[in-house]
């Protein structure tokens, strides 16, 4: 006699590659985001709350964070001194493979770093605000796209 699926002890090969934990998990974890996006509405309190959390965010991202790379860029690693981009065309390499760049190329690359780390987060604001503003809009079922604009309709 065959058991139904639910009173069987053991699962089949296709079973348990169809059903694996990382997938439960992954499963478990965009249904319960998709479950907050879908019921979500803003209050007073939420607002203000969440603008206090995003400017401590971004106060901690955008100062705190370059500012510490850039104390431990000069007195760690010792990329130190001002940048200075005509001799770093002039010399552009450093003098071996452990050595590839010359110091006004390491200066900035520590200085690429900083910008890299103060810019990151409005970016990263930006995008992530954005997408789960559509992801919002298609799970309430509004459009998933914009309307075509022009002409008569």
């Amino acid at each position: 006699m065959i058991l139904p699926l639910t009173e069987r002890t053991s699962m089949g090969q296709i079973d348990v590659t169809s059903k694996s934990r990382t997938k439960q998990r992954a499963g478990g974890v965009k249904a319960r985001i998709e479950g907050f996006l879908r019921t979500f509405e803003w209050t007073w309190t939420s607002a203000v709350t969440f603008a206090l959390v995003l400017t401590f965010f971004l106060l901690i991202a955008t100062s705190i964070m370059p500012s510490f790379w850039m104390y431990y860029a000069e007195q760690k690693i010792g990329w130190a001194g001002p940048t200075d981009i005509e001799a770093f065309l002039t010399v552009p390499f450093g003098t071996s493979i452990t050595n590839p760049l010359s110091p006004d190329g390491y200066l900035m690359v520590r200085d690429a770093i900083a910008m890299g780390l103060t810019t990151l987060p409005f970016v990263l604001v930006l995008v992530v605000s954005a997408a789960l503003q559509n992801w919002r809009k298609k799970l309430r079922g509004g459009q998933s796209a914009a309307r075509p604009s022009g002409g008569y309709r």
